[in-house]
């Protein structure tokens, strides 16, 4: 839906190419292939509507429950299974070892992690960012179609999809109750998996949490409805075309611009890991937070010198595929 030149549909689960055979969906007639990058090169509304359909159609999530767990799963890895913590979506497998080296690391190497010498810094991992040592160790231990997957689970959507499923069945049958709550609306299940499932440092004073009045809890509860909203609209849209904002020029792209095509800009640096911004105040005003975070987009896209200052150009706005408001 968002123009590849591949396809996603319940139940087809594509193999990384890096790992061929391993596309362990619930019996798949096809299995769709995808180049080495796996799902970092399927676009956010195709992957949140492949996870809709699975949580919908497959454990009988109320498609507004659904979406309260992918904004979620959006928020946590932007729904790429083999993100580690402190990666960028386009590289989810790169980040920082414990001397503060930016590193690639393999699969074995994230699996077997040990503080203080081995594997990434940061022990977030997979699609909900599974941090403590028995989550983690239990996402790679996981029973899918009758096999542990190991480190295979890191390219498995699916299986990973059944482990967080697990999960809340198992040690979170209170939000499992809401979320299956067929009168459950998307900003409820929304809070209600922030604050009981993930439950962000953001919404912790020491190791408690704070009341859900909180201004800090209601700060982080505004910042995931939105694509919680925007995994429900990918569902009922039905896997639909999506149509992206043209170029606007440059000379609209100046301090003080309102608009909300600035806004959806915003959301897409953001899901591609492009975030300079110091907060989401005024995300449809273009300011330096805008010029910054612009201009961290380009130069992933290899761009240098002036074609890296922040102001967006055709071929950089054109690749950034903002939807159409």
């Amino acid at each position: 839906m968002n123009g590849e030149s591949w396809s996603i549909k319940a139940g087809h689960l594509p193999a990384d190419a890096n790992h061929p055979g391993h596309g362990l969906g619930h019996a798949p007639a096809t299995v769709a292939m995808f180049p080495s990058d796996g799902w970092t090169k399927v676009g956010t509304d195709d992957r949140m509507l492949y996870c809709m359909r699975e949580l919908v159609d497959r454990y009988g999530y109320p498609p507004a429950g659904a979406a309260g767990i992918i904004g979620n799963l959006w928020a946590e890895s932007a729904i790429i299974p083999n993100r580690i913590e402190g990666s960028s979506p386009s590289t989810p497998m790169r980040a920082k070892n414990f001397a503060g080296v930016t590193t690639n690391f393999t699969a074995v190497q994230i699996m077997d992690r040990k503080s203080p010498h081995q594997g990434p810094k940061l022990p977030g991992v997979g699609l909900a960012q599974w941090t403590s040592s028995s989550r983690r160790s239990g996402l790679f231990k996981h029973v899918y179609n009758g096999a542990s997957l190991g480190v295979d689970v890191l390219f498995n959507m699916d299986a990973q999809l059944d482990y967080l499923d697990n999960e809340l069945r198992t040690s979170y049958p209170g939000v499992h109750q809401v979320l299956s709550n067929q009168a459950v609306s998307v900003e409820a299940a929304s809070d209600e998996v922030v604050y009981n499932f993930e439950i962000p440092g953001a919404i912790l004073s020491g190791h408690s949490k704070l009341p859900r009045a909180d201004a800090r809890v209601q700060t982080v509860f505004k910042q995931r409805r939105p694509p919680s909203n925007r995994a429900l609209t990918a569902y009922q849209s039905g896997g639909g075309p999506v149509t992206f904002e043209p170029f606007p020029g440059a000379s609209f792209f100046h301090t003080g611009q309102r608009s909300p095509i600035i806004a959806a800009m915003h959301q897409r640096l953001v899901a591609e890991g492009c975030s300079r911004y110091q907060s989401s105040a005024n995300a449809d005003t273009w300011g330096p937070g805008d010029v910054k975070s612009f201009a961290a987009w380009q130069r992933s896209l290899g761009f240098g010198g002036d074609d890296a200052n922040g102001t967006p150009g055709k071929t950089s706005w054109d690749t950034l595929r903002v939807p159409n408001v």
